[in-house]
C-alpha cells in the first residue's frame, strides 16, 4: 500500500479528482456571479432612490439699442458758405439726440474734408443745451470740445475711437446742442480756394 495520501493510482482516482477541482471552480465563479449581480442591483437601486432633478424654465433673452439722430431736417448741410473772408465767421448749430435703451453710451464727433481751403478755416465747436439746426438762439455753451483749423479735425479725428468726446447719454432721450463758428484765416493762400467737409456723430454702448 502506498504511503503518500496524495498520490492516487487508477485513472478513476485522477478523473474524481480533477471532477471535485471542477465542481469547486464552477462553484466559486457562480458565487462570484451572483455578488456581482447583487451590487449591480444595490447600486442601481441606490441611484433611483437618491435622485432629484429641479429646473427653471422659460428664459428669453433680447438686445438692447443704440439709436443716435441730429435735427439737420434730412442731411441737409449745415454750412454752405461762399465768399467768406477773414474776420467774418460763420456760425452754425445741429441738435444731437440718444434715444436707445442703453444708457452710459458715448456719443463721439468726428469726419472728414476734401479740398485745401480746410488748411485756412479755423473752426471752434462748442457743446451746450437750447438753440436747434439752423438757429443757435438761445444757444448756452457748457464746454468747448474743439478749438483748431477744419484740416487737423478731419486728419485727428477720423473714426470713434479718436472722435472727439461730445457726451456720455445717462438717460433716454438725452440732447446735446453744437455751435459750430467757422472763420477764414487772413492769408493770401487762402483765396479762391475751397473744401467740403462731413461731420459725423456715433454712439457705442462700451
Amino acid at each position: 500500500m502506498d504511503s503518500n495520501p496524495f498520490i492516487h493510482v487508477g485513472n478513476g482516482g485522477l478523473a474524481a479528482g480533477r471532477e471535485d477541482v471542477f465542481r469547486g471552480i464552477v462553484r466559486l465563479a457562480a458565487i462570484a456571479a451572483a455578488l456581482l449581480l447583487l451590487t449591480i442591483l444595490a447600486v442601481t437601486r441606490s441611484e433611483a432612490a437618491f435622485s432629484a432633478t429641479t429646473d427653471n424654465p422659460g428664459n428669453s433673452f433680447s438686445s438692447g439699442t443704440v439709436v443716435l439722430t441730429d435735427d439737420d431736417g434730412g442731411a441737409t448741410a449745415m454750412f454752405t458758405a461762399t465768399g467768406m473772408s477773414p474776420g467774418n465767421p460763420i456760425v452754425e448749430c445741429i441738435t444731437v439726440t440718444y434715444s436707445g435703451n442703453l444708457l452710459n453710451a458715448d456719443i463721439k464727433m468726428y469726419g472728414s474734408t476734401t479740398g485745401t481751403l480746410d488748411t485756412y478755416l479755423d473752426m471752434t465747436v462748442e457743446e451746450g443745451t437750447g438753440g436747434s439746426f439752423g438757429d443757435c438762439t438761445g444757444f448756452t455753451p457748457a464746454s468747448t470740445i474743439f478749438n483748431n483749423t477744419l484740416e487737423n479735425y478731419a486728419t485727428t479725428h477720423t473714426n470713434w475711437a479718436s472722435g472727439l468726446n461730445v457726451y456720455t447719454a445717462t438717460v433716454n432721450p438725452q440732447s446735446r446742442t453744437l455751435r459750430f463758428t467757422i472763420d477764414v484765416q487772413n492769408n493770401p493762400a487762402a483765396q479762391n480756394d475751397s473744401s467740403t467737409a462731413t461731420f459725423t456723430w456715433e454712439a457705442q454702448d462700451v
